[in-house]
């Protein structure tokens, strides 16, 4: 059974879910078998896309939960010539429990999720106790987490969980990746608003 088809609407590089019952087949998905690196909520792509180019040896899939979002990413991946990249109009959170099999994924990208401000509202947030165990799983050994906020005390809630535990080490970005913004990136240092980064490997 497939768990991925091209949706008649949109262009044959946009992959759409279709039996949310199964756990992704990432080799089936892209006809090869790569490290895959996944980013959760990817926005109008930006930097799924630069990234995505500049590893070609590596596969990549976005989710979004945005229609009109995952569309723009396709027609620009599309533009690019870039193989390596899949789009899920999903929920992230679903994805992240239900639809990464264990030990399959190098990285997990992780960039302005919707902070929450209020306190009564934290309990929706995406990064907590429960998001370090399941990002865990999802890992390979080795694999890393990277997250970018621009709310501090959203990133002194990711900092606390990822850091409570053993079950992740606290690491440097490597080189460039910082350079690749998201579209919300680019807006928020456009009106001056500090942003905050940071990486975590599995043990």
């Amino acid at each position: 059974m497939e768990t991925a088809a091209t949706s008649p609407r949109t262009e044959p590089s946009l992959r759409i879910a279709t039996d949310i019952l199964q756990r992704l087949d990432f080799p089936a998905l892209f006809g090869r078998s790569a490290p895959v690196e996944v980013e959760l909520g990817a926005g109008d792509g930006s930097f799924l896309l630069g990234h995505a180019a500049a590893h070609p040896g590596r596969d990549f899939v976005g989710v979004e939960r945005l229609l009109g979002r995952l569309r723009k990413i396709d027609r620009k991946g599309r533009r690019r010539g870039l193989a390596n990249l899949r789009a899920l109009r999903l929920e992230a959170a679903y994805v992240l429990e239900w639809m990464i099999p264990a030990a399959s994924l190098h990285a997990l990208h992780v960039y302005f999720p919707d902070p929450w401000p209020k306190r009564r509202h934290w309990k929706r947030r995406l990064v907590n106790t429960r998001f370090v165990e399941l990002a865990a799983k999802a890992l390979a050994p080795g694999g890393t987490v990277y997250v970018r906020t621009d709310d501090p005390s959203y990133f002194e809630q990711m900092t606390e969980v990822f850091d409570a535990g053993a079950l992740f080490e606290r690491v440097e970005e490597p080189a460039g990746l910082l350079d690749l913004k998201t579209d919300f990136e680019s807006e928020f240092n456009a009106r001056g608003i500090a942003t905050r980064h940071a990486a975590w490997r599995l043990r």
